[in-house]
């Protein structure tokens, strides 16, 4: 049976999915915030689109009305996926799944604060200010990871005070 499947997030690694998809006989559309991603240059038909933009994505979603949604990257409006579900949307992994596993404030708060996992000591900073008190609190070497990058793009390790800056800028 040849299903429609949504790929939300084209690049290398989803561009390897969208292969193996093709191999089992499966219809893929991939899509991504940037034109000529790796897996739209294989998939069947692709889309550009802000996947941050709810609307968007409810647009894309509608239009296509694929069988299975399949999420790869973390820059999406993930809570949209429960949505979908009610639906009746596949979403795979579940909706619940790709929103706490995507979403690294929720899944660190999962680990740490609900489940009582112990883990490296971490802050969150919205400001240069509440990173500098983020370093104090967490201490040197100290890495710094936005809450939504992709390809570790965004990261960088603080070792020394004159670090700090120049990681807030690259996060």
């Amino acid at each position: 049976m040849r299903n429609k499947i949504l790929l939300l997030g084209s690049g290398e690694l989803g561009k390897e999915v969208v292969i193996a998809m093709q191999r089992l006989g499966q219809y893929v559309i991939a899509v991504d915030n940037y034109e000529n991603a790796p897996a739209m240059q294989v998939a069947h038909e692709f889309e550009v689109i802000n996947m941050l933009d709810g609307d968007e994505l409810d647009r894309i979603v509608a239009k296509h009305n694929p069988d299975f949604i399949v999420p790869e990257v973390e820059s999406i409006r993930t809570e949209r996926f429960y949505d979908y579900e009610k639906q009746g949307f596949t979403v795979i992994p579940s909706a619940k799944a790709a929103n706490f596993t995507m979403n690294r404030k929720a899944i660190r708060d999962l680990a740490a604060v609900d489940l009582g996992v112990k883990t490296a000591k971490y802050k969150y900073a919205t400001s240069f200010d509440q990173l500098k008190e983020g370093v104090k609190f967490t201490g040197m070497p100290c890495v710094v990871k936005p809450l939504m990058s992709s390809s570790g793009k965004g990261q960088s390790v603080i070792k020394t005070e004159s670090d700090i800056k120049k990681a807030w800028d690259y996060a």
